[in-house]
């Protein structure tokens, strides 16, 4: 057998360690930029050096056994090593390049993130930004996504989520002179308008947290549209009498910076009056990564995006003294 394990080239160990991770072979063929067939050889080559099947079908792919299991870390240390190897010998920095999903108020959040951690590492890179979506999450499993931003995020076997921070803040905006800036803050006030929504990177399609307070207590609303944009949603009520609901710090650069549109913080009433006692939802910003991310880089940039956000909030928080 000793013999045998000279078939075992770098290009096949990539394969294995693929369809561990990944277990689905078009994902590994994908992420290698080779075929389906050499996939399968690779696997068979495998499965005649170890004399063991390594791998069960299953519907949507297949399933380490308990030896593939056993061979996994193994294989990962012998792989890095030819990587190791590779960056020694090589002249120049090779380019890395990150597929990222994120919501446009929040990708700047991410991306400048990310430029900075790669300037501390020394490394070089390039992000590609791919709008965010509710199957987010399966592309991540699938590896065809690196890294999103996901509020309230689902556990997944391949998909790791690091807390970034929480969803503090609430806005409502809506036209320059509306007048409901002259009104006295209420739900029976705000249900005599069109609501516009937005669809907070969450995994799925949900409901709005608003749309189910009102089912709760027997109350209509009126919803005008939901989207994951906050731009469209501020380019809409401020040419209507629409009103939009808003969370987040990143919502106040936005906010703050229109000259078309009014907003109003309230957090408070949304905190106190509309779920007194503690009972408001909360919402919490999660860095989702399938876990062959699990490194020094993906830890870096946990840690990153969690000064960040803090920093902004108190500095909203000093704003607001002002």
């Amino acid at each position: 057998m000793r013999k045998e394990l000279s078939k075992l080239d770098y290009f096949t160990l990539k394969v294995f360690i693929g369809l561990v991770e990944f277990k689905n072979g078009s994902v590994v063929a994908q992420k290698l930029n080779t075929t389906q067939p050499k996939v399968s050889r690779a696997l068979s080559t495998m499965r005649e050096v170890l004399h063991d099947e390594l791998f069960v079908r299953r519907q949507y792919g297949v399933e380490p056994n308990l030896m593939a299991d056993k061979l996994y870390p193994i294989v990962k240390k012998i792989v890095l090593g030819f990587e190791e190897i590779a960056d020694v010998s090589a002249q120049m920095p090779s380019k890395n390049q990150l597929i990222i999903a994120a919501q446009e108020h929040l990708s700047g959040f991410l991306v400048d993130s990310i430029t900075e951690i790669y300037e501390q590492q020394g490394l070089d890179m390039s992000v590609i930004i791919q709008p965010w979506s509710d199957n987010v999450q399966e592309l991540l499993a699938q590896g065809k996504i690196d890294y999103a931003i996901t509020v309230n995020s689902k556990p997944s076997d391949l998909v790791k989520n690091t807390k970034v921070g929480d969803v503090k803040y609430y806005f409502l905006a809506a036209r320059k002179g509306h007048p409901f800036f002259q009104q006295t803050l209420s739900f029976s006030e705000l249900r005599k308008h069109k609501f516009v929504f937005i669809n907070y990177s969450k995994v799925g399609l949900v409901e709005h947290w608003c749309e189910t307070y009102a089912k709760e207590r027997d109350l209509d609303i009126k919803i005008s549209f939901k989207t994951s944009s906050l731009a469209m949603a501020l380019n809409h009520v401020a040419k209507t009498d629409d009103i939009c609901w808003s969370a987040s710090i990143f919502s106040y650069p936005y906010l703050s910076t229109r000259s078309d549109i009014d907003y109003v913080d309230v957090t408070d009433f949304y905190e106190n009056v509309l779920f007194p006692a503690g009972s408001a939802p909360s919402f919490d910003y999660f860095l989702q990564y399938h876990h062959c991310h699990d490194n020094d880089f993906s830890n870096a940039l946990s840690e990153l995006l969690q000064q960040k956000l803090l920093h902004a909030q108190q500095q909203y928080e000093q704003q607001k003294l002002k």
